[in-house]
């Protein structure tokens, strides 16, 4: 047998399949649509075999004028006036500006800021006026927007003062340049008939003083629809009232029958200081929409009145449906038994968001999912919201709804939805994930739970998915700094990635309420003064385009001298974009490459191609000296060039974790090859901290070996160390560091488990070769 070099292989040859974005998928209102289910099925880059440390992390950070609050939005292919088409993340603030960023670079002509518009003086936090101290040191725009994706209009609500009135303002903004449309900006004004806290003469009306407008804005049926509620639910910003206003979205009008107050008649004299009330808080869901267009929100304190046949009109502290149709009206509602006591106590229901399931079998086909301070999931059926039709039960008994199932805490999240999965992230809980089978939650315990704790107010979760496959749960750890969790969707024990492994992960501060999203391979993370962008490390983020990502594994390496194959495992990763750049990474034998290329697309149509997939075969090959490595990519009309002498092995110089003293024992016979030792022996092998291997050993025949000082070349970690016998200086076995561990190869050296570590007992020869998309 020849010399075996340190260099690992001659050649390799994979096939696997890759393909460029179908269809951009936009986020263009709070978790991911109007069903708030938070899930985007059209995730094609983001796996769980390609979200980790190792090959994804924050790519960028854009500094904003003030906290995010709101959810990012992002839309793909957007006409950015005298900039071309954009990819953009648009970005809310409490200092009322709206950013438009591009959302592959922060750097070169066509990255960072594309444009930024500011909507009026923010009101500073506390002041002798407004009391309030849970959002600071300003309040501006703190509900989420929503986008018109035909009209091409941002509509966002701002909160403004003069230094001694306040404002609440609707505005529609040109998602091109971010100006106001003609009928934009509107000042938010309403009233409605009410003898409650507050009201003038018979009149209760909007007063912007005391409403926050927390909730993100949805659209649907061509109306905008707005909702507001109380800086607290306490006395002390008394008094006020839950809101929902319907709003034209072609003219900007406040049309006359879309305005409903949730405790219009609830009296200091019936109900103290507590009285009206019923914000609609939900930590920043909007009002879910189904495909009739009714609305479904929840409630938070407040009185309630609406007994069944009381004629009453006070819904706090209640799950509400409200008909579109002329107008809005209360088509159904669903109350707690004990209300009263929920109120008196400050658990409303309304603290978390409401999510609209998709049809489910069984008997209630059309359910919703609800949460809120009680530390209960309430699932209920949209078509009649309780199956008794009285709707509160006054004397305490159980509440006839669907199924109720208790969660690791109180509420302050919206949950998610993902194949048959519930996902809620409670306050001071772990993630936790509850199944539904037939339209029933499965009882008793959660189905997968995970084990990191998040405090006050816990998580929005967010799901990116390809169809039902490659699942993960996305989160946004309060705290300083935030921290974004992945994990594994169908195993939650399973974290994927966490943003403090790594020191350029680090985000800002946490947001409470804050909720992260997923498009086209990028995670968008709002906190303090600042908005984020996560991705794989080796995607090319400077071209202004989407990426393609395919994660292979393969087995079978052709050694450089003989051409015969030894079984190794590995993977390779590669990116593409519209704009043809090519990049990956391969890791061969726990030794890492990188490349990069240029793809000629004339094969497939322009690079800005969609839909275009077929076999793509990478062909690379290591240099002798192991520091570069060149080939070529092709395939069904793709050709690149590995650019030669720029691809570097990644140096591990500290061989510290090889250190120690090793028992080796030969294990033969010598692969059929007459040149190798054909019995068994022992010896010992010991590693210094620089690199130094000291082996002594006796063959099965007496043959001594004896070697010292064998240094990896260059410091180059995993290595290979050859061990010669005295007789004609021929090689009788390897050492092979590999990943952290030492091992022997087959029939030459073998170490049994007698250390800490756990070693492999050797490879399998001439394994098939293979390769398979993840």
């Amino acid at each position: 047998m020849k010399q075996f070099s340190s260099v690992i292989g001659k050649s390799l040859v994979l096939s696997m399949m890759i393909s460029f974005r179908a269809g951009a998928v936009d986020i263009l209102t709070y978790h991911n649509d109007n069903s708030r289910d938070g899930a985007n099925l059209n995730e094609n880059t983001l796996t769980p075999a390609n979200v980790n440390s190792s090959t994804f992390g924050k790519l960028f950070t854009y500094q904003v004028d003030g906290n995010v609050y709101a959810q990012p939005l992002y839309m793909s292919g957007v006409s950015i006036s005298g900039k071309g088409k954009h990819d953009v993340v648009f970005v809310a603030t409490e200092h009322n500006s709206v950013y438009a960023f591009e959302a592959d670079s922060d750097t070169g002509a066509n990255g960072g800021l594309l444009w930024q518009v500011n909507l009026g003086t923010a009101v500073p936090t506390p002041n002798d006026s407004l009391p309030f101290q849970a959002i600071t040191p300003e309040v501006g725009i703190t509900g989420t927007p929503v986008i018109d994706p035909g009209s091409h209009t941002l509509y966002v609500d701002a909160f403004t003062w003069d230094g001694v009135n306040f404002f609440h303002y609707l505005h529609a903004l040109n998602i091109a340049d971010g100006s106001e449309r003609p009928f934009s900006p509107v000042l938010v004004a309403a009233s409605v008939p009410g003898v409650g806290n507050g009201s003038v003469n018979g009149t209760m009306s909007f007063q912007a003083s005391q409403e926050l407008q927390r909730s993100a804005l949805t659209l649907a049926g061509g109306v905008v629809y707005v909702c507001y509620a109380g800086y607290t639910d306490t006395p002390v910003t008394d008094p006020f009232h839950g809101w929902l206003l319907g709003y034209s979205a072609s003219k900007l009008r406040l049309l006359p029958n879309d305005v409903f107050c949730t405790t219009p008649n609830g009296t200091t004299a019936q109900f103290g200081s507590i009285a009206g009330e019923g914000g609609i808080w939900m930590s920043g869901c909007g009002p879910a929409a189904d495909g009739a267009n009714n609305l479904y929100f929840a409630t938070g304190d407040g009185n309630f009145t609406a007994f069944a046949g009381s004629g009453g009109t006070d819904y706090g502290s209640s799950i509400l449906k409200l008909s579109t149709k002329g107008g809005l009206s209360v088509a159904d509602y669903f109350t707690v038994a004990d209300q009263a006591y929920d109120q008196a106590n400050d658990i409303d229901v309304g603290a978390g968001g409401v999510v609209l399931l998709p049809n489910q079998p069984g008997p209630n086909p059309h359910l919703l999912v609800a949460a809120g301070k009680t530390s209960f999931a309430y699932l209920v059926n949209r078509d009649q919201m309780t199956t008794d039709n009285q709707h509160i039960d006054t004397n305490g008994e159980p509440d006839n709804i669907v199924q109720s199932m208790p969660l690791g805490g109180g509420a302050y999240d919206t949950p998610a939805y993902f194949d048959g999965n519930i996902y809620y992230i409670a306050t001071g809980d772990v993630i936790r994930s509850y199944q539904l089978s037939s339209g029933m939650l499965v009882p008793d315990l959660p189905n997968s739970f995970g084990s990191r704790n998040y405090g006050y107010p816990g998580a929005t979760p967010f799901v990116s998915a390809n169809g039902s496959k490659n699942g993960i749960v996305w989160a946004i750890q309060n705290g300083q700094p935030a921290v974004l969790v992945a994990y594994d969707a169908n195993n939650l024990s399973t974290e994927l990635y966490n943003s403090s492994q790594s020191a350029a992960d680090q985000l800002t501060g946490g947001i409470k309420f804050a909720a992260p999203i997923v498009a086209d391979g990028k995670v968008f993370v709002g906190s303090q003064n600042a908005v984020s962008v996560f991705g794989l490390l080796s995607a090319d983020s400077g071209g202004g385009g989407s990426s393609s990502t395919v994660v292979a594994n393969y087995s079978g390496l052709f050694l450089e001298s003989t051409g015969a194959e030894v079984g190794r495992s590995g993977s390779v990763t590669i990116s593409t974009s519209k704009n043809g750049n090519f990049s990956g990474k391969a890791s061969v034998a726990g030794r890492n490459a990188s490349f990069h290329g240029k793809l000629d697309l004339s094969g497939a149509g322009t690079a800005s191609s969609s839909g275009k997939s077929g076999v793509l075969t990478l062909s690379f090959q290591i240099s002798a000296d192991s520091s570069a490595i060149t080939g070529t990519v092709s395939g069904d009309g793709w050709v690149a060039d590995l650019t030669a002498n720029r691809q570097v092995f990644s140096k591990k110089s500290n061989p510290a974790p090889f250190a120690g003293s090793y028992n080796l024992t030969f294990a033969g016979p010598g692969n059929g090859d007459p040149t190798l030792p054909q019995n068994d022996g022992s010896g010992t092998a010991t590693v210094s901290t620089s690199g130094q291997v000291k082996f002594k050993g006796v063959l099965g025949d007496g043959t001594k070996v004896s070697q010292s000082s064998i240094v990896a070349p260059d410091g180059d970690w995993p290595l290979y160390v050859p061990l010669y016998g005295k007789q004609g200086g021929q090689i009788i076995g390897w050492l092979n560091f590999d990943s952290g561990n030492v091992s022997g190869q087959p029939s030459w050296i073998k170490l049994p488990n007698d250390k800490s570590k756990s070693f492999p007992a050797g490879f399998n020869l001439n394994p098939p070769v293979s390769g398979s998309q993840q």
